[in-house]
């Protein structure tokens, strides 16, 4: 036994504006070593054709850019090791939309469209990503969702499909870029480009096509199981049907199935340094990946149940993650979706469209920080604000932190409103502003404002689910918000629940490196490998002193989302 060898996975994580690998190693049950490399996001304000001259932004990426920090990222986490020892590889990324030339040579979709001349960050020379951020489909989500209005397929989506899925990307390609749409080889979500780059099989996820791209599942009902002919032809994406399916996917497998083995290629072997023949996992959606981490970490106390647990999962936006093992329909939440995480349990989905990407805002555009503390870099900053957010508030004889924002209160929807009222129009609001806007103390309330903004949001989130019986016990939290202890406090306090924090800080990886060790079989299936992997956390208990603050602060915050929806009502 002690000369057993070593067993090592792989997972890559493709982010909004990184990609990240990581060598998970089953012996200190740890990631060994870890690699990142930035990823541009290209930006353009544009006049598009066919579109009135609509001036509209487009938010694109390079797939080239993406697969070749892939490659590099794998082959750094791999140095010193003996890829023979690697098992499996899993994938994840964010749900942007692929567009997949002749040849399966990357088909260039924002460099044809010419910067207006704004000053705006100009477009690439071959683009063929859409992100998931880029709202250019505004109409296009309209259109389908009033065609589709009696449809059963929208109650699965929450009641409305959101213009950050891939079908309204296509019908605006379809319509502003007809030469692209009909010319394209194959569509695919990122998370199964990536799985296509290693392996060379064309097969998509179960958790893109269910979330993304309005795929039926439900084994209730076997015969409408699978891509619906009558939603493509009422919105006018008929095309899509032909060949079955074969440009959205005729391959369809659960992530964490018991499908045909899927392995890294010849030319994926090359070009990531594995060894031919290694296991790929099925991929996810980022965010769900982080989910399904966060659903199997433990407390060290409690055998971990994951149909009670709420996973968020932040970053530019935050994702939140529940599980059912039977499906619960929640107006302005997407899903139920069947086997999108978890084999055979149901998704629930909500959502901030931004979070980390708004406090950030908020931060940076405030004239303190621009003359004071940008040289610090946003970690020392968060820092600094949070250290002065203590004592200002005990130089005051204050017995929360957070009742430093009193009478401040900040509405965060500044990208819109994902959840619980899936509203595109929704922006930010601040009540409470005085002369002072330049001081140390002014920034310092603000950004509590904001943080605890985020929070009461998640407040909404929760009594959304809660109240269609959807039960919840504790929530876990990672990325880049779960690194501000003051940010997770005030979450844990504004909620009345534990907030779990992963020992293992890379969650979303984590995910991916699970579904590398469910292809090789090293661990059983995905439950038993997540079990194993996810490893455990320390849970940050709300404090009873600031119930009563926050549940007034709440009361506050639902009105100015009803303020806000008469002024858009009118």
């Amino acid at each position: 036994m002690e000369n057993q060898e070593p067993i090592f996975f792989v997972g890559v994580d493709v982010g909004t504006a990184s990609v990240r690998a990581g060598l998970y190693s089953l012996a200190s049950k740890s990631f060994r070593k870890t690699a990142i490399l930035p990823i541009t996001v290209h930006k353009a304000t544009v006049n598009v054709r066919n579109a009135d001259r609509t001036r509209t932004e487009l938010i694109s990426q390079s797939s080239t850019e993406i697969w070749d920090a892939v490659c590099r990222t794998v082959r750094d986490v791999s140095v010193g090791v003996d890829v023979r020892q690697i098992r499996g590889i899993g994938f994840d990324a964010t749900c942007s939309l692929v567009v997949v030339g002749p040849g399966d040579a990357p088909m260039n979709v924002d460099g044809l469209l010419k910067s207006d001349g704004t000053g705006e960050e100009g477009i690439g020379s071959c683009l063929d990503i859409i992100m998931w951020m880029d709202h250019r489909a505004k109409k296009e989500t309209e259109y389908i969702n009033q065609k589709l209005a009696d449809h059963p397929c929208l109650k699965f989506v929450g009641g409305q499909v959101s213009l950050e899925m891939e079908i309204p990307k296509l019908l605006w390609l379809k319509t502003h870029c007809p030469d692209i749409f009909h010319g394209a080889s194959r569509f695919m979500d990122l998370c199964d480009f990536l799985s296509w780059k290693a392996s060379g099989d064309t097969s998509r996820s179960m958790c893109s096509v269910v979330c993304k791209w309005l795929y039926q599942a439900d084994p209730r009902q076997p015969t409408t199981h699978g891509w619906d002919r009558t939603i493509f032809s009422a919105i006018g994406l008929e095309e899509l049907c032909q060949e079955n399916f074969a440009k959205i996917g005729t391959d369809i497998r659960v992530p964490g199935g018991k499908d045909q083995l899927v392995t890294v290629s010849e030319k994926g072997s090359s070009e990531l340094g594995l060894t031919f023949g290694t296991p790929v996992g099925t991929s996810l959606i980022d965010a769900h990946a982080g989910g399904l981490a966060l659903a199997f970490c433990g407390d060290g106390k409690n055998v971990t149940d994951w149909s009670t647990r709420l996973a968020l999962i932040c970053g530019t936006s935050t994702c939140y993650m529940q599980c059912n093992r039977e499906p619960v329909f929640v107006p302005g939440v997407w899903g139920p979706y069947y086997s999108a995480m978890v084999p055979q349990a149901w998704l629930n989905e909500a959502g901030q469209s931004a979070a980390g990407q708004f406090l950030d805002h908020i931060v940076k555009t405030h004239p303190f920080y621009l003359s004071n503390l940008k040289a610090l870099g946003m970690s020392a900053c968060y820092n600094h604000l949070n250290q002065r957010a203590v004592e200002i508030s005990q130089a005051s004889q204050m017995e929360d932190t957070g009742f430093l924002s009193n009478q401040l209160h900040v509405f965060p929807d500044y990208h819109g409103n994902r959840s619980p009222l899936s509203n595109p129009d929704f922006t930010g609001m601040i009540v409470g502003l005085t002369l002072d806007g330049e001081s140390e103390l002014s920034l310092v309330k603000l950004y509590l404002a904001a943080m605890q903004g985020l929070a009461y949001e998640s407040r909404w989130i929760i009594e959304s689910l809660q109240n269609n019986n959807i039960r919840i016990g504790d929530l876990a939290i990672c990325g880049g918000l779960a690194n501000n202890p003051l940010f997770v406090k005030t979450l844990a306090d504004v909620v009345g629940m534990p907030v779990l924090l992963p020992f293992i800080k890379e969650s979303v990886m984590l995910g991916a490196a699970i579904l590398g060790a469910t292809a090789s079989g090293a661990l059983g299936g995905l439950e038993e490998s997540a079990a194993v992997m996810a490893g455990s956390g320390s849970a940050v208990q709300p404090a009873e002193k600031s119930q009563l603050y926050h549940k007034a602060r709440y009361h506050v915050f639902r009105k100015m989302a009803d303020f806000q929806l008469s002024l858009l009502d009118n």
